[in-house]
């Protein structure tokens, strides 16, 4: 099982150099070649974030019509749905892999799984990849240079993070403790917009 942070990190710049390499907005993810089960995985859960992305950047646009709004919200509610899944899988995989018995003596906890940790880290490889873009158009904001440069620093600083979190996983000094989001706006007996509609 891909373990480190940077090998990780690899896997969601290929989704996204992938994503970007046809012109379709909201395309079917492809099969990662060479990939095998927890690898097409991360690669699917990184192009459920780039998706998203662009529909986040459509929706933004000054001349979009009403239902052309609504259809693209009701995406973007589906896609973080899925991404929210797909963490929450993440956690399940990787704790049964790195902490199968668990670990109530563990002293420690974390404020956030491990799961949504490699979430920040896709996140951030999309920034990395997009302020880079800005940050050589010619006409991109001056401040896209100085922006990737921190970016650039998290970046580094959060894969240091998320291996030295696998490793006190791994020596049991850290318990893995899984965060479920229970999302309640897309679940119509939690919205109460949405109660008795089916």
């Amino acid at each position: 099982m891909v373990l480190k942070a940077a090998d990780i990190a690899d896997i969601f710049g290929q989704a996204i150099v992938a994503y970007h390499a046809q012109d379709l907005l909201d395309p079917v993810c492809p099969q990662l070649e060479g990939a095998n089960a927890w690898t097409q995985f991360l690669f699917e859960k990184c192009w459920i974030d780039t998706v998203q992305w662009h529909l986040e950047d459509e929706i933004r646009r000054p001349n979009l019509e009403g239902s052309a709004v609504l259809a693209l919200k009701r995406r973007i509610d589906a896609l973080n749905q899925s991404r929210t899944n797909a963490v929450e899988a993440m956690d399940v995989r990787l704790q049964g892999f790195l902490q199968p018995v668990s670990t109530e003596t563990a002293s420690e906890l974390r404020t956030e799984s491990l799961g949504w940790a490699l979430d920040r880290l896709c996140i951030l490889q999309l920034k990395l990849y997009h302020m880079e873009i800005e940050a050589t158009r010619e006409g991109g904001p001056a401040s896209a240079v100085s922006r990737l440069e921190v970016l650039q620093q998290q970046n580094q600083q959060l894969a240091g993070a998320v291996d030295q979190f696998i490793k006190d996983i791994q020596a049991g000094k850290v318990r893995y403790q899984p965060y479920a989001q229970h999302k309640l706006y897309n679940d119509p007996d939690t919205n109460p917009a949405l109660y008795g509609v089916s």
